[in-house]
């Protein structure tokens, strides 16, 4: 069975991988805000990805659950560029599909 290590690194990767096909002139401040969220949300994944691998949770709750941490992903990096809000957003929706669909490839 994976471990969370494992999911924390497979996200780093995804994260990355996401960045440079998609926004690679935010590339180094996406990575920035998108890891602060990782680790401001730790605890919460911890326990949501043991109930994915369970088969507790689907990956419908999963995502459900990971969109109502949103106000952590407060990108400040990126909103230091000046960026539109529509884009943040964007951005925001991206982290947050990277990190179920890190999940669901680690756990499922």
């Amino acid at each position: 069975m994976p471990t969370f290590n494992e999911f924390l690194s497979t996200i780093k990767d995804d994260l990355l991988e996401f960045a440079k096909e998609n926004f690679e002139e935010y590339k180094d401040e996406l990575l920035k805000d998108g890891n602060e969220f990782v680790k401001k949300a730790k605890k919460d994944l911890e326990r949501w990805a043991e109930g994915l691998a369970s088969g507790a949770l689907s990956k419908a709750d999963f995502e459900f659950l990971l969109k109502g941490k949103r106000d952590l992903a407060e990108m400040e990096a990126l909103k230091q560029l000046g960026l539109s809000k529509i884009r943040v957003n964007r951005i925001t929706n991206g982290v947050i599909d990277v990190v179920v669909g890190s999940a669901v490839k680690t756990f499922l």
